[in-house]
C-alpha cells in the first residue's frame, strides 16, 4: 500500500520539532551578521564524532603536530555550519534537510575555516598586528563612512553605501543593547571580535601585497623581451599522434626514467591516489514488478476520481512533489500546475486520450519512463488562443547596443511589411529565440497568461496579419499575428510512483549476470570479460583520497557511481589487480571493478611512482624514437619544407616573442621553456634538431631574428606601475596557499574514514 505523503511530512515535522526542543533547551542564540560575522551558537554535539570515524580523533597534521578533533573543537565547527545551512534552507522554503553536496561543503568549509583561523592566529600575533578601540568604534563602526568590511558590504547596494540603514542597524544592535553581561558577551563574540579579526587579516594582506614593488630595471628587461622577436617555421608532432606500438615500454625504461627524474617536484605526491576500471550493469524491472506497481496504482483510481480536492490528493499520494527547488527558487514539477495541459508530457497515445477525455476522467495507470502514473482531467473549458510568429533581438535597456538593436528590429519589420514571405529566412538569420527558430518563429495556439504581458497584449489585441515591434524584458520582438480562435483546454493532475526493481528481480540478475561477469573476470581478464559479455568499461581516472569539493568528487570517484562508500573503501584498501564484487549503486544498477593503480602519498619509491610516471616515460621514448630514426637525415637537409615531406607533416609559420611561454603564447597550454630557448639561440635560417617538448616534438627553423630592441623610455614608468599592479594581484591571490603549505598542513579525515571501516 502507498504511504500518503502527508504521513512522511508529519515524520519530518516531528523530527524538526525535536530538533527545535533541543535548540530551545540549549539556549540557542542567533545573531545574523553575514560572511562569518553573524553566526548562531549551539553546544557541541559529541554524537557527531561517533558517526564520523569512531575513536580516532586525529584529523591530520599542522606544523608537524597532530590535529586532535577535541582540542581543535572541529566538530563544533561542523555542527555550527550544518545548523546554519539548515536554517538557510528553512528560510528559503525548504524542510531543513541537507543534500550530500551540502554535507561535502560542510566538511570543506569547516576544515578550511579552522586551518585559516589558526594560521592567521600565528601570523598576526607574530607580527603584532592589532586593532585599537578607536579603529573599531570610529572606523569599522563609524556610521558616516565605516572602514571596508563585510559588515559594511551588507549596506552597499549598486556600489552605494546606505548610511541610514547602517545607523538603524547600529542603533538596534549596539546602541540600544541591554546593559547586562549576556548582551555584552554577545556583542563581543558576534560583532566586535569578528570585525577586529577581519580587519587584522586585511592589514596583513595589505602588508604582503604592498611590499611588492615594480622596478624600472625589471620593466626595462620585460619591455626588451617583448621587443625581441623571431619569425619561425616549425613542425610539431603531438605525442598523442605517435602510435604506442612504435616504442618498447619495459621495466628497465621506467627504472631509467625514475632514476633521472624522481627528485623532481612534480612527483611530490601529497594524497593517496587510486585508479580503477569499472562497468555499470543496468537492469529493468521485471513484468511482475510492473504488474505489482500497476495494481497498487489501480487501487487509487476510484478515490482519485471521487476526490473533491485534487491538489491535496496529489500532494498526499504522488511521489513527485508539486514544487521542486531550482536555482531560481521553487517551481512547479508539473503534477498539478493549475494551467491547461499543452501536450508532450506523455506518449502521443496518452496525449490523445487526454485530448478526447471528459472532466473527471482517469487515464491509466500506465508506464511512463521509469514511473507508473495516473492522470485525472479535473477541469475543462474554452479559452481564447492566439497564433503568432516572431523574431527576437536580445537587448537590455541601458546596454551600449540597445539603440542599435532597436534600429535592427525596425529594419527587419520594414523588410517583413514589404515582403512577408521572407519572415522564415529572417528568423533563421536574426532571431535569438532558440525555441522557435526551427519552426519559423511560430508560437501556435497559446492562451492568455502564458506569455509576458507586452507580447500577450499585441498577440490578443492586434488584427490578424498585423506586424509590429514590441519590447519586453528579453529585448525587441518583431511579431506578426497569424490567427486567433476559441479552443478547448484540459487541466490535469498526476499521481506517480517510480517503479523499483524488486528484491526477487535483483537477486535473479545478481546471480545470473553479475556473478557470471565476476567469475569470468576473475578467471581471465576484466576487460576481456566485459567485452565478451557486452558491457562498457570506463576508467575512473586518478581518484584522490580527499573529501569532495567544488573541483573534484574526491574519494567517491566518478559521479555515475553515486557516491558509494563501499567502492571507495574497496579501492583504497585493496591491491592492484583485485576485483570489486558486484556492488549496488542504485535500485537497478550494479558495478564491478578492477583496481589498476595505487599510489601512496609521500612515498617516492619506484614501485609507488612507476605507474604515475608512465605517460611521461612514453613521451620520452616516443621522442627518442624520432631522434634515432630521423636525426641524421634531418641534419643533412637544409630546408624545413623538405623535412616536412620526409615526416609527412605540415609546416607552420609563426612570429614569437622572447617573453612568450610557448609558441603562440597560449597561457592555457603547458609552458615550453626548452623550445623557446632553442628558438632564440638559432642563427638565421638554422634548423634545430628534434626538440623534446612537453606536448610533443618540434623541429624549428629560425627565418629571421630581431634583437635590436629600442625601448621607449617614457613608457617604462607606466609599465612598471602595470607590472606592480599585476604582481600585487598575483600575490594577493597566491599568498595564502603558500602559507598553508609552509605550515605543512595535512588533511587525514578522508583517510581515517576509509581506513577505519
Amino acid at each position: 500500500m502507498l504511504i500518503p505523503l502527508y504521513i512522511r511530512k508529519l515524520l519530518i515535522i516531528r523530527k524538526m520539532a525535536i530538533i527545535g526542543k533541543i535548540r530551545e533547551k540549549s539556549g540557542l542564540l542567533v545573531t545574523m551578521v553575514g560572511l562569518g560575522l553573524f553566526l548562531f551558537i549551539i553546544p557541541v554535539n559529541d554524537l557527531l564524532q561517533q558517526f564520523s570515524g569512531g575513536a580516532n580523533s586525529t584529523l591530520g597534521m599542522f606544523n608537524n603536530s597532530e590535529i586532535d578533533a577535541n582540542d581543535w573543537k572541529y566538530y563544533n565547527r561542523e555542527n555550527l555550519t550544518r545548523n546554519n545551512l539548515r536554517i538557510n534552507n528553512l528560510n528559503s522554503g525548504g524542510n531543513g534537510s541537507l543534500t550530500s553536496a551540502d554535507e561535502d561543503q560542510i566538511k570543506v568549509t569547516s576544515w578550511n575555516q579552522m586551518i585559516s583561523d589558526t594560521i592567521y592566529h600565528y601570523e598576526l600575533n607574530k607580527l603584532g598586528i592589532k586593532v585599537s578601540a578607536d579603529e573599531l568604534n570610529q572606523g569599522l563602526l563609524n556610521g558616516e563612512n565605516p572602514l571596508p568590511s563585510s559588515l559594511k558590504e551588507l549596506f552597499v547596494k549598486n556600489g552605494l553605501y546606505n548610511k541610514d540603514s547602517f545607523n538603524i542597524w547600529k542603533t538596534n544592535r549596539i546602541i540600544n543593547l541591554p546593559d547586562n553581561p549576556e548582551s555584552k558577551k554577545d556583542l563581543k563574540n558576534n560583532i566586535e571580535d569578528p570585525l577586529k579579526n577581519e580587519r587584522r587579516i586585511s592589514k596583513y594582506s595589505s602588508m604582503i601585497k604592498n611590499g611588492i614593488l615594480g622596478t624600472i630595471q625589471e620593466s626595462k628587461r620585460a619591455a626588451n623581451e617583448e621587443k625581441i622577436t623571431s619569425n619561425i617555421k616549425y613542425i610539431f608532432i603531438s605525442y598523442d599522434d605517435i602510435n604506442d606500438t612504435l616504442i618498447n615500454l619495459d621495466e628497465n625504461e621506467k627504472k631509467n626514467f625514475y632514476d633521472q627524474h624522481s627528485n623532481e617536484k612534480i612527483w611530490d605526491q601529497k594524497q593517496d591516489l587510486v585508479s580503477y576500471d569499472y562497468s555499470i550493469l543496468t537492469f529493468k524491472p521485471s513484468s511482475s514488478d510492473i504488474n505489482n506497481y500497476t495494481s497498487r496504482m489501480e487501487s487509487l483510481k476510484e478515490d482519485f476520481k471521487s476526490s473533491k480536492n485534487d491538489s491535496l490528493f496529489v500532494a498526499n499520494y504522488a511521489e513527485t512533489p508539486m514544487t521542486v527547488q531550482s536555482p531560481y527558487g521553487p517551481r512547479s514539477s508539473g503534477n498539478f500546475t493549475g494551467q491547461p495541459y499543452k501536450g508532450g508530457k506523455f506518449s502521443s497515445f496518452i496525449d490523445e486520450k487526454i485530448k478526447n477525455g471528459k472532466k473527471k476522467d482517469i487515464i491509466g495507470p500506465f508506464v511512463n519512463g521509469d514511473k507508473i502514473q495516473l492522470v485525472k482531467i479535473y477541469e475543462t473549458g474554452d479559452e481564447e488562443q492566439a497564433k503568432v510568429r516572431h523574431i527576437l533581438i536580445n537587448s537590455k535597456e541601458g546596454d551600449l547596443d540597445d539603440a542599435k538593436n532597436k534600429k535592427l528590429a525596425d529594419s527587419i519589420l520594414y523588410a517583413i511589411r514589404r515582403d512577408s514571405s521572407k519572415f522564415r529566412s529572417l528568423v533563421s538569420k536574426y532571431s535569438d529565440d532558440p525555441g522557435s527558430i526551427s519552426n519559423g518563429g511560430v508560437y501556435a495556439w497559446f492562451p492568455k497568461g502564458q506569455m509576458v504581458p507586452e507580447f500577450e497584449e499585441f498577440s490578443f489585441t492586434k488584427k490578424i496579419g498585423k506586424s509590429g515591434v514590441v519590447r519586453t524584458n528579453y529585448g525587441f520582438h518583431i511579431i506578426q499575428v497569424l490567427g486567433r480562435k476559441v479552443g478547448s483546454f484540459k487541466k490535469i493532475a498526476i499521481v506517480d510512483e517510480t517503479i523499483q526493481v524488486s528484491k526477487t528481480t535483483q537477486n535473479e540478475y545478481y546471480d545470473s549476470v553479475a556473478l557470471a561477469f565476476y567469475y569470468k573476470a576473475d578467471s581471465t581478464n576484466f576487460n576481456n570479460a566485459a567485452d565478451e559479455l557486452g558491457f562498457e568499461v570506463k576508467s575512473s581516472g586518478y581518484v584522490p583520497l580527499i573529501y569532495p569539493n567544488r573541483r573534484s568528487s574526491g574519494l567517491y570517484g566518478p559521479a555515475d557511481l553515486n557516491r558509494n562508500m563501499n567502492i571507495s573503501r574497496w579501492a583504497f584498501n585493496s591491491n592492484v589487480g583485485d576485483l570489486l564484487e558486484p556492488e549496488y549503486i542504485s535500485n537497478n544498477q550494479l558495478v564491478l571493478a578492477v583496481l589498476k593503480e595505487k599510489i601512496i602519498a609521500d612515498e617516492i619509491s619506484f614501485n609507488n611512482l612507476g605507474s604515475l610516471m608512465e605517460p611521461m616515460v612514453k613521451n620520452y621514448l616516443k621522442a627518442n624514437y624520432y631522434k634515432n630514426k630521423f636525426s641524421s637525415k634531418i641534419a643533412q637537409i637544409k630546408s624545413i619544407d623538405s623535412i616536412s615531406i620526409l615526416l609527412n607533416m605540415d609546416v607552420v609559420n609563426k612570429l614569437v616573442k622572447y617573453s612568450d611561454a610557448n609558441i603562440g603564447n597560449n597561457t592555457q597550454e603547458l609552458a615550453e621553456p626548452k623550445v623557446m630557448a632553442y628558438i632564440f639561440n638559432l642563427s638565421a635560417n638554422e634548423i634545430s634538431p628534434i626538440i623534446e617538448g612537453k606536448k610533443g616534438i618540434y623541429i624549428i627553423q629560425n627565418i629571421s631574428l630581431n634583437n635590436n630592441a629600442i625601448v621607449d623610455e617614457s613608457s617604462i614608468i607606466q609599465k612598471a606601475e602595470i607590472q606592480q599592479k599585476e604582481m600585487r594581484s598575483q600575490i594577493e591571490q597566491g599568498y595564502y596557499p603558500a602559507l598553508y603549505n609552509s605550515y605543512n598542513v595535512r588533511d587525514d579525515r578522508a583517510k581515517n574514514m576509509i581506513m577505519s571501516n
